[in-house]
């Protein structure tokens, strides 16, 4: 998050969990907030943020005054912005366009919002979070669109027997040609081609032909790519050597993965 900062950093982050990034200062959360207003949660100035604001930022006055507002009643959006405008980020106009922004979202029905901060979540790579908020938007709702979404972030997570069920499920609702495209690579590589077997009986034999070139393309391509280029050469320098590389892959791997969640 780059951010350029005009007050004091605080002597403590504030871990904001639906992003899962800890800020410094005012700045950081109000552009945090700013850019993702999906996520914000329901009760965003709570406890926890005020007491953030209390001693990390050393801002005691506008601790109090945000707890006094909270403790008559006040309206949570009315919190939010009172926070919004002390951090001097956002000019009027554009605090006025977020307001409007926040309405529309007000307006939004319970599955087409959670459809949405699935699509925020998914543009951060949070997938696991982007498939909970799709798994909701679906149960809520059903549609093509969300199923497709479920399936995609199951491939993402690397769930694939799971993402290939989704796929299979779609084209058998919609006859979705694209999700059987996206199920016939799955089979190449997780399970036996058998397992959807009578789905791709009556595909045209053409289709099949073009996705089987264009895997083989994939294949060859793959062959040549930077990391598998890395593997090859520490091999040929020896056992020590490829298993230093194929451990710092691994972990690149692991790391990769967990921030997926």
């Amino acid at each position: 998050m780059a951010v350029i900062l005009c007050q004091k950093e605080a002597t403590f982050p504030y871990y904001y969990e639906r992003l899962d990034i800890s800020v410094y200062s005012l700045e950081e959360l109000c552009y945090a907030v700013g850019k993702y207003p999906l996520l914000i949660p329901e009760h965003f100035v709570d406890h926890r943020l005020l007491e953030w604001v209390n001693t990390g930022l050393n801002r005691p006055m506008l601790s109090e005054k945000l707890k006094q507002l909270k403790d008559m009643g006040e309206r949570e959006e009315r919190l939010l912005f009172r926070l919004l405008r002390e951090c001097s980020y956002f000019t009027e106009r554009e605090l006025e366009d977020f307001s409007l922004e926040l309405r529309r979202i007000q307006a939004l029905s319970e599955p087409e919002r959670k459809e949405r901060m699935g699509d925020s979540f998914f543009s951060l790579k949070k997938y696991r979070k982007a498939l909970d908020a799709y798994q909701d938007a679906y149960h809520l709702e059903e549609n093509g669109r969300r199923l497709r979404k479920i399936a995609e972030s199951y491939l993402y997570l690397k769930q694939f027997q799971r993402a290939g069920d989704a796929f299979a499920k779609l084209y058998r609702k919609n006859q979705d040609k694209a999700a059987l495209r996206r199920l016939y690579f799955l089979s190449q590589i997780t399970f036996p081609k058998d397992r959807y077997k009578e789905l791709w009986q009556g595909v045209e034999e053409d289709l099949v032909k073009e996705w089987q070139a264009e895997w083989e393309d994939a294949l060859k391509e793959a062959e040549q790519a930077e990391g598998i280029l890395e593997l090859k050469n520490a091999y040929n320098e020896g056992e020590e050597a490829f298993f230093q590389e194929a451990e710092k892959k691994l972990e690149a791997w692991k790391e990769e993965i967990r921030g997926r969640a």
